[in-house]
């Protein structure tokens, strides 16, 4: 049996490897003793306890494993997380327990490091483990090594978080607002019809989006608005939701996430509306920069949890909900700049969150999915 000296050791260089080799972020959970939890919602295990209390029966281990099914459905439904997989590393244990794993449960006996690495689990999951907990230092240096590792791993941590949700200045979405205002009261001077210049024909003259017409109205009609209330709204939805995803992607993502979104939405609509009808708004990209929220807050469930189950979700719902059922709402703009939203931003990605695989993944999803519609609205 490990001292107690050996077992501060043990949880230092796990802690050591969770922390600075596998980016787990300790993570507080009410109600308990005895225990560190590590969280990594990208890993293959959302969460890594370290048990440091004694458990001496298969009584005591069984009121263990549902004190950890209630903890993680909380945490499942703050993260809005469905599925988690829990890994338990004891380090004080009965050898006499036995240890049964389960789809979400797997649990490990770390009386001593060579049972750690040997360990299935360990080996399958973590096969680095067992050259990452050696070190050159020894005693005093060697806490002094770890500590200032993981010290260090959770400042950078701390910086890259603050550095993301640091508020920013919003260029592209006050640039996009006054852009679609210069166009209206064009469109007011300019167009057809006096003081009604928003007629069918102003807006055929000014690029509203028609089947059969030239691919330039893909973009241009983005800038156009049906009304003055139409315009309105647009306007009141980009500048809440722009200055959100600006802060979140940086000024040239969202300009791209807007367009690629409007486009994507367009091309959809040419596809499934009337031949007679004339569409126009920046609805699509707008439900564009729904998308790329959606996509961020997924990817920062730890931060965005709540926003996401509270928030943003149930706007996007019911945003979607409107469309299908007032008239006159081009709802196929709204679910293809939703969808081409969510793409394109698999393909520029979060900054310090997506790996270069993602990023090539969503750039051929993003190419795939504008030359399919492309083709349907334009030449089958």
């Amino acid at each position: 049996m490990a001292t107690s000296e050996q077992r501060d050791l043990l949880v230092m260089k796990f802690l050591h490897y969770f922390i600075t080799e596998k980016n787990y972020n300790p993570v507080i959970v009410h109600g308990i003793q005895n225990e560190i939890w590590l969280e990594n919602m990208d890993s293959e295990f959302r969460i890594v306890r370290l048990v440091l209390g004694y458990i001496h029966n298969k009584e005591q281990l069984d009121f263990d494993n549902f004190k950890v099914g209630r903890l993680t459905r909380q945490i499942k439904m703050k993260t809005f997380t469905f599925k988690m997989k829990v890994l338990t590393l004891y380090l004080d244990i009965n050898e006499d327990v036995e240890l049964n794993d389960s789809k979400s449960f797997y649990h490990v006996n770390a009386l001593n490091e060579k049972m750690v690495v040997k360990n299935e689990v360990i080996k399958k999951y973590f096969p680095d483990m067992k050259d990452k907990l050696k070190f050159t230092e020894e005693g005093a240096k060697l806490y002094e090594k770890i500590n200032s590792d993981i010290l260090r791993k959770n400042i950078d941590s701390s910086e890259k978080i603050n550095d993301l949700f640091s508020p920013k200045k919003s260029i592209v979405t006050y640039l996009l607002i006054a852009i679609m205002s210069v166009v209206l009261i064009l469109m007011y001077t300019y167009g057809s019809g006096g003081i009604d210049s928003m007629s069918v024909r102003t807006l055929y003259d000014f690029g509203g989006l028609i089947k059969n017409g030239s691919w330039i109205r893909l973009i241009s009609s983005i800038f156009l608005h049906i009304g003055f209330i139409h315009f309105l709204m647009n306007v009141w939805s980009l500048n809440i939701l722009g200055k959100q995803v600006e802060n979140f992607f940086g000024h040239v993502k969202t300009f791209i996430i807007f367009l690629y979104s409007g486009i994507v939405g367009n091309l959809l609509s040419l596809i499934l509306m009337d031949n007679n009808t004339i569409s126009a708004g920046a609805s699509g990209a707008i439900f564009g920069f729904m998308g790329a929220l959606l996509y961020f807050s997924l990817n920062q469930r730890t931060y965005m949890g709540e926003a996401l189950k509270n928030q943003i979700l149930p706007v996007i719902i019911v945003n979607l909900l409107v469309g299908f059922m007032v008239p006159g709402i081009n709802i196929y703009a709204h679910i293809g700049g939703l969808v081409g939203g969510i793409i394109i931003s698999t393909f520029l990605g979060i900054k310090y969150k997506t790996s270069k695989f993602e990023k090539v993944n969503g750039f051929i999803a993003s190419t795939i999915l504008v030359i399919v519609l492309a083709y349907l609205a334009y030449f089958r």
